[in-house]
């Protein structure tokens, strides 16, 4: 309740009482340094979780774990960070204010969340690495925290102006993947699980770098 009252305070807010620029650069390197410390943790989590089994399969789904949260890394300060610094410095006045508190106060929460949701998804594949399969709710929990990271970026970057058809070209295979994912939990192997998920998160990355390379030309 506390949490929906403090959003609902966030985003009637219009920052009329703000006067001169904000400093947006500031402010992105403080969101950016608060997603290291939630990625961070989710490495410590999944390495920690190896204690519990010490097995090769155990290690071979921590190590896909990490290629995942390594990727997820990479895009997010190669591009996501980037364009939020850009686009909130290019903005003036009440556009300004509006953009940050939508994008860094508001959809930002999502973006960790999703990530502290894939990290407890992580430390349970870890831990039952050598069952047949994973529980549907640590599948939920891994693969709809990397759709639901997926759509939170979506709407930053609509919120940024991008257009819905631009933005759906990654979004869309990003949500759906992990989803098709949750489908085939109860035959998926745990590793399996992961490499799928870990495959979409690396090939999303390069499809972003990609992109990146043609517009640079």
């Amino acid at each position: 309740m506390l949490l929906t009252a403090e959003m609902v305070l966030l985003l009637t807010a219009r920052g009329h009482g703000i006067t001169g620029r904000l400093h947006t650069g500031h402010l992105v390197e403080r969101v950016g340094l608060f997603v290291i410390i939630v990625l961070g943790e989710s490495v410590i989590a999944l390495v920690t979780s190896t204690d519990h089994a010490w097995t090769a399969q155990a290690g071979a789904v921590a190590t896909l774990g990490f290629v995942l949260l390594a990727a997820l890394w990479w895009s997010y300060f190669d591009f996501g960070a980037t364009s939020a610094e850009l686009m909130l410095g290019s903005a003036e006045g009440s556009r300004a204010y509006l953009l940050a508190r939508d994008v860094s106060g508001f959809l930002h929460f999502f973006v960790t969340a999703a990530v502290i949701s894939m990290a407890a998804g992580l430390a349970t594949a870890v831990e039952e690495a050598g069952h047949a399969h994973l529980p549907r709710g640590a599948v939920w929990a891994l693969a709809g925290g990397l759709a639901l990271y997926h759509l939170a970026h979506a709407c930053i970057a609509v919120r940024f102006g991008r257009p819905v058809r631009a933005v759906a070209v990654w979004a869309v295979p990003g949500i759906a993947v992990p989803l098709l994912v949750v489908l085939g939990a109860g035959t998926l192997a745990p590793w399996l699980v992961v490499l799928l998920l870990a495959a979409e998160a690396v090939g999303h990355l390069l499809y972003a770098r990609t992109l990146a390379r043609r517009r640079s030309r």
